[in-house]
């Protein structure tokens, strides 16, 4: 796998806790699944963070991205640091289509690198049915121990047994432990039309209680209208 980091001081950094917030750039994907891209792009807009590192691979799509300026780039994610210098966000264009394993290997050796000790991956689960665009999502999740998933109950996230967890956003968080990071798995069914408001409102919501940030929720929060319908769906899979 071939691996371009571009780092600025951050042999430096040291962060106690990582939220990896990429998405799929696959465009019959994009819409689906979206939320822990648009998840960062808010942090982003409404945090201070510093950008400490890029990172390009041949795990992202082989494509190149024309950017609102007119500049050619290829797919790339970055390392910001904030929160006093306790939170990293790890967001950017895409998550890795090929060699999942390898890049998420090479990410936590990145965060051990970073000293950080706990890892928060978000995203949208898979193994489900899509629910009403209506609905408001119950997060759901995982650990990679039961002090982790304690942690998860005590949050009032749904913790998911005996189903399938493909992608890269949660191999990171069972590989974590390897590199004696703890992980966590926050997901949302989907459903929800892009832009998921409901569901970036919601893991922000959460995220910033478990992790211990403050993060202005106004903007997105007028954007969600009130749900009108229960939560409604079948216990047979998508994925299998």
């Amino acid at each position: 796998m071939w691996i371009d980091y571009e780092g600025s001081g951050s042999s430096k950094v040291s962060a106690a806790t990582m939220i990896v917030a990429v998405s799929t750039s696959m465009p019959q994907y994009k819409a689906l699944y979206s939320q822990a891209r648009e998840l960062g792009e808010y942090m982003l807009k409404k945090m201070e963070f510093k950008k400490v590192g890029t990172l390009r691979s041949s795990a992202f799509p082989p494509e190149v991205l024309v950017r609102e300026d007119g500049r050619a780039t290829l797919p790339e994610c970055s390392f910001y640091l904030g929160g006093g210098g306790n939170l990293m966000l790890f967001a950017g264009d895409t998550s890795p289509m090929e060699e999942q394993y390898a890049f998420a290997q090479a990410l936590l050796e990145k965060a051990k690198s970073f000293k950080v000790k706990e890892l928060y991956s978000v995203g949208a689960r898979w193994a489900e049915n899509p629910q009403s665009p209506e609905v408001d999502p119950e997060p759901s999740g995982f650990a990679t121990d039961k002090v982790g998933v304690g942690k998860l109950k005590k949050h009032g996230v749904k913790v998911l047994t005996e189903e399938p967890a493909p992608f890269f956003a949660s191999m990171v968080v069972a590989m974590a432990k390897g590199y004696g990071i703890r992980g966590y798995k926050l997901s949302v069914d989907h459903g929800e039309p892009s832009p998921h408001v409901r569901s970036v409102t919601r893991m922000l919501e959460l995220l910033s209680k478990m992790v211990g940030f403050d993060v202005d929720l106004a903007e997105i929060r007028a954007q969600v209208k009130p749900s009108s319908l229960q939560k409604q769906g079948q216990n047979t899979p998508i994925y299998q």
